[in-house]
């Protein structure tokens, strides 16, 4: 299993952008600099600022300093820009190795981000604790930190009577908006001198998660860098998602009509001096990445660093050239490793080359379905070795090549997932629909002549596209002979009908209410089964009603066809049954829909038609016309 963090280990190929970027972060004719790291959300931002940490402690010509916040933890504060100077400070004065000498100018510029906050926060809340406590009523308690509790005794009502004027003389006075200027050009010279007296030579200050914040915290962040924190020997590298950021500085600085500029664009610029765009991976990334991640769960890390080492030597990432599972197995068992063992305790040989292979012939049809995502990509293999585990603990025998297409199938389109469930589901276990499918699409190549004879509603429908088709191809190819039950149960979260498990039912009338319900049974299997319910207890023939009724809320479309015909064949739900013809949801009645209504009684079928054109829902006309 993989966590849903930075990788310790580059499996990406973002070495060459960590140390572009850390070449340019430390360039002294480059400071101050922000360099904006733009990235969807899981490109991979998160583990190059980890590479590029890294490469910042392997330097020996320079003595820098890397702080790295994640802006998300300051979401609770009031105050972002003050919650952002105050870790970087703290952050400083926890560093042993440069700021030793320098902890009382750190601890005394602490103090004032404390006063900057409390200033900040008066303004917000409308100064009313300030001047209550200065007109000797300290009661109107407004701002956070100002308790009851602290009012027991002379001394504390004097000591809250002395910070709210020092608030007055420092925030509330006329020439407040120089108070607010000089702040922030004090605050700029203390911080300059105490990276001056550190005797460093840079400073990088990353940032990460900031996309993750509500916009007011983003803008926030943002005016701290460019107004307190942007001074010589520093450099930002902020990771974020661009269209998160655009739409936080829209949203805090609407467009004018007039105005024939971006305010986003020019927003950006002022703040990133540097954007470097983390592309999109391509297929062949995703799945080199893929069966790295494998790797990584089995090898032991020197093998492991040398397998990438190999790779890269080969110049396979700067390429864009596939890593074949063959080509992984190879340079493994061409390795030693450095206390004799390859592969990490509890893990074999012949699984870890089980697992490349199963992924080496699927991951292309992976890789196309995971959108250029590693985050997604590791989430995909979570998911899958979730349920191998299940599968062994449960005593559950699976064909792990099974398992990995099913799940691609139920990440490239959840309906089609589902239809093959049902399938499934009503053939115990075996997918009897899908050998019409995979024959036509396997036997594409044939002549015309030689190619099985398939109606033209099968070739229209979504089994037909072009990644269904890739999908198909890969082996196994017989997944219409192949018992999927025990694949399907370990994967109920995603096929389970709430509706109808809200409802009593138990397994077997799940299952016949999905073979009466489903539109490609032929017609006359339908109404036999539905025979079948004149047999049936009132109990059971009751909730299976309710299941179908059911089923009809979901897609009215397939389903009205059997309500009709419970409703003539069934007296005593007649009166529920009609209540549900009355909820087309679509709004409008269709010549479909009065057709089918046909088949009713007359006196039904003219308090429906009276009822949907009293509703305005059809025209009287259209009812003759059908």
């Amino acid at each position: 299993m993989w966590a849903d963090d930075a990788s310790k280990i580059d499996m990406l190929a973002y070495e060459p952008y960590a140390n572009l970027i850390c070449e340019i972060a430390t360039s002294e004719r480059m400071n101050p600099l922000t360099i904006g790291l733009f990235g969807n959300w899981g490109s991979g931002k998160s583990t190059l600022l980890h590479l590029i940490e890294q490469n910042t402690m392997n330097q020996t010509e320079k003595k820098i300093a890397v702080v790295t916040v994640n802006a998300w933890m300051f979401e609770g504060y009031d105050d972002a820009k003050t919650a952002l100077m105050e870790a970087i400070l703290q952050s400083l004065q926890e560093n042993q190795t440069f700021f030793k000498e320098s902890k009382d100018k750190i601890k005394n510029l602490i103090k004032r981000v404390d006063w900057i906050r409390v200033g900040s926060t008066a303004l917000k809340k409308g100064i009313p604790l300030s001047l209550s406590l200065l007109a000797g009523n300290p009661f109107p308690m407004l701002l956070g930190g100002f308790k009851p509790e602290n009012f027991d005794s002379e001394k504390e009502i004097g000591q809250h009577l002395e910070n709210a004027s020092q608030i007055k003389k420092d925030y509330i006075n006329p020439s407040q908006q120089e108070n607010i200027i000089e702040n922030v050009r004090k605050f700029r010279e203390d911080f300059v001198n105490i990276i001056r007296t550190s005797n460093i030579d840079n400073l990088i200050i990353m940032i990460d998660d900031l996309d993750r914040c509500n916009p007011d915290r983003i803008i926030e962040t943002l005016e701290a860098i460019k107004l307190f924190l942007a001074v010589e020997k520093t450099t930002f590298v902020i990771a974020m998602d661009e269209n998160i950021i655009t739409y936080s500085i829209k949203r805090k600085y609407p467009q004018l009509d007039d105005v024939d500029i971006d305010v986003s664009n020019d927003y950006i610029e002022k703040i990133v001096q540097l954007p470097i765009r983390i592309a999109e991976l391509a297929e062949t990334d995703i799945k080199n990445y893929m069966l790295l991640l494998i790797s990584e769960m089995y090898l032991s890390e020197d093998v492991l660093n040398r397998l990438i080492n190999k790779l890269r030597d080969k110049g396979i990432f700067v390429k864009g050239e596939i890593i074949s599972g063959k080509e992984i197995v190879e340079i493994i068992n061409g390795v030693t490793s450095a206390n004799g063992n390859k592969y990490k305790q509890g893990y074999s040989q012949s699984d870890f080359e089980e697992q490349i292979q199963i992924f080496n012939s699927i991951g292309s049809v992976i890789a196309a379905t995971l959108k250029g995502n590693p985050r997604q990509t590791k989430r995909f293999l979570n998911t899958f070795y979730m349920r191998k585990r299940l599968a062994e603990i449960q005593r559950i025998e699976l064909n792990l090549s099974v398992l990995a297409k099913l799940m691609v199938l139920e990440y490239t389109d959840r309906d089609l997932f589902r239809e093959l469930y049902q399938w499934q589901f009503e053939n115990d276990g075996i997918p009897k629909p899908l050998s019409d499918i995979e024959n036509q699409v396997l036997n594409e190549s044939l002549n015309d002549e030689e190619k099985p004879q398939t109606s033209q509603e099968l070739k229209n429908n979504a089994w037909f596209g072009d990644k269904m088709k890739r999908w198909i191809g890969v082996e196994p190819t017989n997944l219409s002979e192949v018992d999927l039950s025990q694949y399907f149960y370990l994967a109920r979260d995603s096929v389970s009908d709430k509706k109808l498990f809200s409802i009593n039912l138990n397994q077997e009338e799940r299952k016949f209410i999905n073979q009466i319900c489903n539109a490609t049974t032929a017609e006359i299997v339908r109404k036999k089964k539905i025979e079948e319910l004149k047999v049936m207890d009132e109990v059971t023939r009751s909730e299976i009603v309710k299941g179908v009724i059911s089923k009809y809320n979901q897609d009215q479309n397939y389903h009205l066809w059997v309500l009709i015909e419970l409703y003539k064949m069934f007296p005593q739900y007649q009166s529920k049954i009609y209540e549900e013809l009355k909820k087309i949801k679509k709004g409008l009645i269709t010549p479909t829909e009065i057709f089918l209504f046909k088949q009713l009684d007359s006196e039904t079928y003219e308090k429906l038609k009276e009822y949907y054109v009293e509703e305005k829902k059809s025209s009287k006309k259209l009812w003759e016309i059908g």
